[in-house]
C-alpha cells in the first residue's frame, strides 16, 4: 500500500457498460487491488444530485489529472453513457487524458434483461441492485412477455449505442465479456492488468451471484418465455449455462 507511482507510470481508464453486464464485479475486482483507485458510478451519483454536465467533465479531469507522484499505478470509475449528460464533452476528454478504455459486453442478451428485472426486484426489496449477502436473495419470479420484448429490445440499442460510441475512440481498448470473466478470471484479469500497466494481484470481490445461470431456476414460465422466442436468434441463450470458475455477480 506504500507503492507510490510517477506520472507517466499512471494510467487513468473507464468502464464502459449497459447494466447487468458484470461491471460491479469487475469494479469490486480492481478495488481489492493494492495498486488501483477504482470508483463506481460517480456520474449516475452526480446526475442524481442534479450535478451539470460540466460539473462531471470538472470531476473526471482533475479525477484523471496526473500529480508528479501518484499512489496508484490506474486510476479510473465506470458509467452508462446514458448517464454521461454531454458526450461529445466526455468524449474530448477521453482523448484529452489518453484514458483506457474498457469495455463490458455480454453475448446473452436474454440472460441479460431477466438479470435486470431481477435486480429491480431486488433493489426494491433492500435497496441495493446487487446481492451482498444471502439473505436479500429474491425467489423464482414470472415474467409477462410484453414486459420482457420491451426491455430486450431497449438493451439491444443501448448496446448499438455503446458500440459505436467506442469504435469512434482512437484509444487503447480492450473488451470484456462477461462469460469469460465468469469462466475463466484469472485469465481475463490478468490481461486486464496488463492493459492497465499494473502488476498481477490475487483479487476478489464482495459480490454475489444474484441470478442463477440456469434460468429455469429463476423465472417461473420459463417454456412459456422461451416457446415465444422458439427459431430466433434468442431461442438458445434459454438454455445456455456457463461453469463459473468462481462465483461472480449479475
Amino acid at each position: 500500500m506504500n507503492n507510490l507511482f510517477f506520472s507517466f507510470k499512471m494510467t487513468p481508464y473507464v468502464i464502459l457498460f449497459i447494466e447487468r453486464d458484470g461491471s460491479t464485479y469487475l469494479s469490486s475486482l480492481l478495488v481489492s487491488h493494492p495498486h488501483i483507485d477504482a470508483v463506481y458510478e460517480r456520474f449516475a451519483v452526480m446526475e442524481n444530485k442534479g450535478a451539470t454536465a460540466m460539473e462531471q467533465i470538472q470531476w473526471a479531469k482533475q479525477y484523471w489529472t496526473k500529480s508528479l507522484i501518484n499512489k496508484a499505478a490506474a486510476r479510473g470509475f465506470k458509467t452508462k453513457l446514458i448517464n454521461v449528460l454531454d458526450q461529445k464533452l466526455f468524449r474530448n476528454l477521453l482523448i484529452e487524458k489518453n484514458v483506457h478504455i474498457i469495455q463490458m459486453q455480454r453475448q446473452n442478451t436474454v440472460k441479460a434483461v431477466v438479470s435486470k428485472i431481477n435486480a429491480k426486484r431486488l433493489h426494491d426489496q433492500s435497496g441495493y441492485w446487487n446481492l451482498y449477502k444471502e439473505t436479500d436473495r429474491m425467489p423464482p419470479m414470472e415474467i409477462k412477455v410484453d414486459d420482457f420484448q420491451s426491455l430486450l429490445t431497449e438493451r439491444e440499442n443501448l448496446e448499438a449505442e455503446l458500440n459505436q460510441f467506442t469504435a469512434e475512440l482512437p484509444l487503447n481498448k480492450m473488451v470484456i465479456n462477461y462469460e469469460e470473466l465468469l469462466s475463466d478470471r484469472e485469465a481475463v484479469l490478468k490481461s486486464l492488468f496488463k492493459f492497465l500497466n499494473v502488476e498481477y494481484k490475487f483479487v476478489e470481490s464482495k459480490t454475489l451471484k444474484h441470478t442463477s445461470d440456469d434460468l429455469r431456476d429463476v423465472v417461473l414460465n420459463f417454456d412459456e418465455l422461451k416457446d415465444h422466442y422458439k427459431n430466433t436468434v434468442y431461442e438458445t441463450m434459454f438454455e445456455e449455462v456457463i461453469q463459473s470458475s468462481k462465483a461472480g455477480m449479475d
